[in-house]
């Protein structure tokens, strides 16, 4: 009994729960890599994502936005339950959304001379700053929370879409100035 005791406090602990891996969408698109990567900026300039990295020869765009509430924390949460699941962080201890953070990654990876692979992958944070401390003498500090809250492929969908709209536009476009001919 003593061995078998021994035995399983020397085993390997599970460790603490791993953040839900992002959503990911992906695109196979007939048209080379330089017009899917423009495509992919003219998109992203009509969102309010905001670029923080951009490397061509990787062929990866990060993106980054926050939504914060700002009298009202009911409309952020519905927002929020549209495009994630919210449950998984109540259960983890989310009690108020204060505000969620996204950040975004665009994958554009050539696979032949007329095709590439757009994909897109999301993080959503939810941040919840309803606990506060007071540290004497009386001075308040807010304690922000993180929580990773699982998406549910809307966003991803939605940039996805955008991108292969800018792509099918533009060609439509040419053919229809007569810059491109029908075959």
């Amino acid at each position: 009994m003593l061995a078998l005791f021994l035995a399983s406090s020397c085993m390997p602990s599970a460790g603490p729960e791993r953040p839900e891996v992002s959503h990911r969408q992906q695109k196979l698109i007939r048209a080379d890599f330089g017009e899917v990567w423009r495509a992919a900026h003219d998109a992203i300039a009509n969102t309010p994502l905001r670029v923080t990295e951009d490397d061509e020869t990787e062929g990866t765009i990060h993106l980054w936005a926050r939504k914060t509430a700002r009298s009202r924390s009911d409309a952020l949460e519905r927002e929020l339950v549209r495009i994630a699941d919210v449950e998984k962080a109540r259960r983890l201890g989310l009690a108020r959304l204060s505000e969620y953070q996204l950040d975004y990654t665009v994958g554009v990876a050539r696979l032949g001379e007329q095709e590439t692979r757009l994909e897109v992958s999301t993080r959503i944070t939810a941040v919840d700053r309803s606990e506060v401390i007071v540290i004497p003498p009386g001075i308040a500090q807010v304690i922000p929370r993180n929580f990773d809250v699982p998406s549910r492929g809307i966003l991803e969908h939605e940039l996805v879409s955008q991108i292969a709209e800018r792509l099918f536009l533009s060609e439509e476009m040419l053919y229809s100035l007569g810059v491109l001919g029908r075959e």
